[in-house]
């Protein structure tokens, strides 16, 4: 995902069209939060003995 995304980046720069453009920034931004890892997990303070 991220390498169609850097794709349709420079499609949109080499193009000038600021509609590819936006889009390839949208793209790399969604496969950026794909690519992130996961934040570890918080355990549960609610149980009470």
């Amino acid at each position: 995902m991220l390498g169609t995304a850097i794709t349709v980046l420079i499609a949109g720069v080499a193009l000038s069209h600021g509609l590819i453009l936006a889009g390839g920034l949208v793209l790399a931004g969604v496969a950026g939060q794909l690519a992130a890892p996961a934040p570890p997990a918080v355990p549960d303070r609610d149980h009470r003995p």
